[in-house]
């Protein structure tokens, strides 16, 4: 697929037509790029002075001259968002804490449409939902946002904002190759014509070869290779009225290694009894691929009421080898209103997603019950900014309420206070309530997680022995989950010391409650020579070995809380030298529990996360013609649950350094050298959690990288 998108988008340039390009965002000076507006945090475009939540912004500009391949590597340079790699294309990524392969408690968007997987309220970032070189911007708000987006926005929203087609005429050819088997293609063009028409295609693919088993060196089995295909119409109606229609397919496959064969072999010493050796990967393929269009309409009402509404369908597709097969339809619909009146700024809206999915399973490792489901969720919104002092003091109100399937209905409010005492200050605190609803596997799916291996002597003959339990996490009961809370406060101060060096300061702490946890319902012999044999109570392939076979249900134990602080400074040093720091410590302390299990979730959650993570980057223009990018980042290290073995793994912190030289050739081309992770040791970023999988480690890489606009 990768090579037809591309062939087929390198046709069509030379076959098109276009007018010359608006000025881009890569033309515009260092002085120009830290002049920031949001949209995402109240729906409307506010300066960050004016924003009374934790914000960061990432320009177009940002993400080319960062050198990352994926969105998520992108993400990195924002406090309070947490990025681990789990191999070439998967990656863990969380706001405040609680990350894991599923992570589920930050939403993301692109162009306010949510792309998180219902069937574990997650995001497939290895699908690559829209290509790095068409994003205009992408907008984080930390801490809860349930009243503007819906339930799941509980630690923070991700919005990821495409460039509007109008500043894509023209076409442009992006090349990368690097180390590790690096490639990715990018291609584009674009047209717009006097009546406010304006379209846009691009196409993009990429492949990677694989990465290390971080504990062998050895081939990790996780190629990837994905393709997307990107089209946007834009259509300027006058009067306040515009139309934009975007239409996208996207295909990725990427190999895996799964701990999930038991190994038993012959023990002479006890008389050919067969004992556990350990679990061996089998090598799975995973294939998604997900189409989906897109209108949104806008326009101005002669009473002065700017009104927006944006529809969406969606099909999608998992299947991973010989365990999971889904597909999916998904319908989206948004509408919201804005009027001003006085001191009063209200926004209202309503939304609805209906998903519908039909599942096939393989039932060794994994099975899901019912194979069919359609999940529902609606909500309705009303928000009030107040000006209660002009230019100084302003409050907001909010409150949303939402009905989903899973967990009935449930109220989100919040209340925000901003004090603006010049035009270079601004202080703001913050109260939200968010929720986030129960998945369809937490409820429905039954999967093979893990081996807790424990030994036993056995004196005639004197020997050792391993015996492992292998565990099934399986669902809470139909309705018997409800959705997780959150609720807590947030102060903020933000100081413009001089028009080029800004300070961005915010502190929060939150009360988590219903979280999460897991219980053990049984535990069974595979042999009638253990206790607790119950004759096929053990899965077929483990009947008659030295095993034995636990069982455990997701359940709402877990509450705790969660405190923290992120600092972010801008500084232009000189017109043509910008320095960014971004800086997050954050804490979770989970309560106290008589109860084994649940007190080891709740102590496992508490050391889940690193304490520490920042970014430092600079950006030099050496001249018209080159650039200098440095950045440094590092975490702190921290512990994660090794699902395959059910142990706890210490995952070490790092710091590494990211290197990319750019010198232009000309108005139209770049070449650009990029290093990524060269300094530091050999790491491994993440630990299974829900899935056995095998780690792999991050190495150093080199990248060649050309861009050529005509």
């Amino acid at each position: 697929m990768k090579s037809a998108i591309f062939l087929s988008a390198l046709a069509a340039f030379w076959t098109a037509n276009s007018q010359a390009a608006p000025p881009s965002i890569e033309d515009l000076g260092l002085e120009d790029l830290v002049k920031t507006d949001i949209t995402s945090v109240s729906r409307k475009s506010q300066s960050l002075a004016d924003v009374a939540a934790a914000a960061f912004v990432i320009s177009s500009e940002d993400i080319r001259r960062s050198g990352a391949q994926a969105l998520p590597d992108v993400l990195r340079m924002a406090p309070g968002i947490e990025v681990a790699q789990i191999d070439s294309g998967r990656y863990a990524v969380s706001a405040r804490g609680f990350n894991g392969r599923f992570a589920n408690k930050l939403l993301v968007l692109v162009d306010g449409r949510s792309i998180y997987h219902p069937l574990f309220s997650g995001v497939m970032w290895e699908l690559d939902p829209v290509p790095l070189d068409d994003i205009e911007r992408i907008e984080i708000i930390r801490g809860a946002g349930a009243v503007m987006w819906g339930a799941n926005a509980v630690n923070g929203v991700i919005n990821i904002i495409t460039r509007h087609s109008r500043s894509q005429v023209g076409g442009a050819l992006n090349v990368t190759v690097g180390t590790q088997g690096t490639g990715n293609v990018y291609t584009r063009i674009g047209r717009a014509d006097p009546s406010g028409s304006s379209w846009k295609l691009s196409a993009q693919g990429r492949h990677k070869e694989p990465s290390q088993q971080y504990a062998n060196r050895q081939d990790s089995d996780d190629r990837q290779n994905n393709g997307v295909v990107d089209f946007r119409f834009d259509r300027d109606l006058s009067s306040g009225r515009d139309l934009s229609v975007w239409a996208n397919a996207s295909q990725s496959t990427l190999d895996d290694l799964w701990l999930t064969t038991p190994q038993f072999q012959p023990n002479p010493l006890l008389g050919g009894l067969r004992t556990f050796t350990g679990a061996s990967p089998i090598r799975l393929r995973q294939k998604l691929h997900n189409e989906s269009l897109v209108g949104r309409y806008r326009w101005l009402s002669d009473a002065g009421i700017e009104s927006s509404l944006q529809l969406a369908v969606a099909r999608s597709g998992i299947e991973i080898t010989n365990f999971i097969d889904e597909t999916r339809n998904t319908y989206d619909l948004d509408y919201q209103a804005r009027y001003a009146v006085g001191p009063h700024d209200i926004l209202w809206g309503v939304s609805h997603r209906s998903s519908s999915d039909e599942i096939a399973t393989q039932n060794t490792y994994i099975s899901i019950q019912p194979t069919a489901y359609t999940q529902r969720n609606s909500g309705i919104f009303l928000h009030d900014d107040w000006t209660l002092i002009h230019e100084k003091l302003k409050l907001g109100l909010g409150v949303r309420w939402d009905h989903a399937s899973r967990n009935g209905s449930y109220v989100s409010p919040n209340a925000t206070l901003l004090w603006t005492p010049s035009r270079s200050d601004s202080a703001w605190i913050k109260y939200a309530k968010a929720p986030r609803t129960a998945a369809r596997a937490e409820q429905d799916v039954s999967i093979f997680s893990g081996i807790n291996v424990s030994t036993a002597n056995i004196p005639f003959p004197p020997t050792t022995i391993s015996i492992p339990t292998f565990i099934y996490a399986q669902p809470g009961s139909r309705g018997s989950l409800h959705a997780e809370q959150t609720q807590g406060i947030e102060v903020g101060y933000r100081k413009q010391f001089s028009p080029a060096f800004s300070a961005d300061l915010n502190a929060y702490r939150y009360r988590y409650t219903d979280l999460r946890s897991g219980s053990l319902t049984g535990v069974y012999g595979c042999s009638p020579l253990f206790p607790g044999y119950v004759a096929g109570a053990c899965p077929a392939y483990l009947q008659n070995l030295p095993a034995y076979f636990a069982t455990g249900a997701a359940s709402n134990e877990v509450a705790g809380w969660s405190t923290g602080a992120e600092l972010s400074l801008d500084w232009l040093a000189t017109p043509n030298w910008r320095l960014q720091l971004s800086y997050s410590w954050s804490r979770l302390d989970m309560d106290s529990y008589a109860n084994a299990n649940i007190q080891a979730d709740a102590q496992h959650l508490e050391k889940s996360a690193p304490r520490h993570y920042g970014s430092l980057r600079s950006q030099w223009n050496v001249d018209t013609s080159q650039q200098i990018d440095i950045w440094l980042r590092g975490s702190g290290g921290f512990e994660r649950y090794d699902a395959p073995y059910v142990t706890t793994v210490r995952v070490p912190g790092y710091v590494t350094v990211d290197l990319r030289y750019a010198y232009r050739v000309n108005k139209s081309l770049e070449l650009a050298l990029i290093g990524r992770n060269l300094v530091g040791a050999r790491r491994a970023e993440y630990v299974s959690d829900y899935i056995p999988t095998v780690a792999t480690a991050m190495a150093p890489s080199l990248l060649l990288s050309t861009r050529w606009s005509f």
